[in-house]
């Protein structure tokens, strides 16, 4: 898997933000859910995730603090 681009944008009013992540080079949709929930938490639950994507390339895009950027960018 390969990280195409990230993207951050705040929310207005609130203290979060919307992320968006293109990834390209996916194997299995399968391996990166998995890996997704690990490093973000469950989605309705810890954040607001979806994924959309076809073949080997996917987006991702959640919701979190903007206290956690810097974790998200890592």
């Amino acid at each position: 898997m390969n990280v195409e681009s990230i993207t951050h944008e705040p929310i207005e009013n609130t203290d979060n933000v919307l992320s968006t992540v293109i990834i390209n080079q996916v194997s299995s949709q399968c391996i990166l859910a998995r890996l997704l929930i690990d490093v973000l938490g469950k989605p309705g639950i810890d954040n607001d995730m979806e994924m959309m994507g076809t073949g080997n390339t996917w987006t991702i895009i959640w919701t979190q603090s903007s206290s956690v950027i810097e974790e998200t960018q890592t």
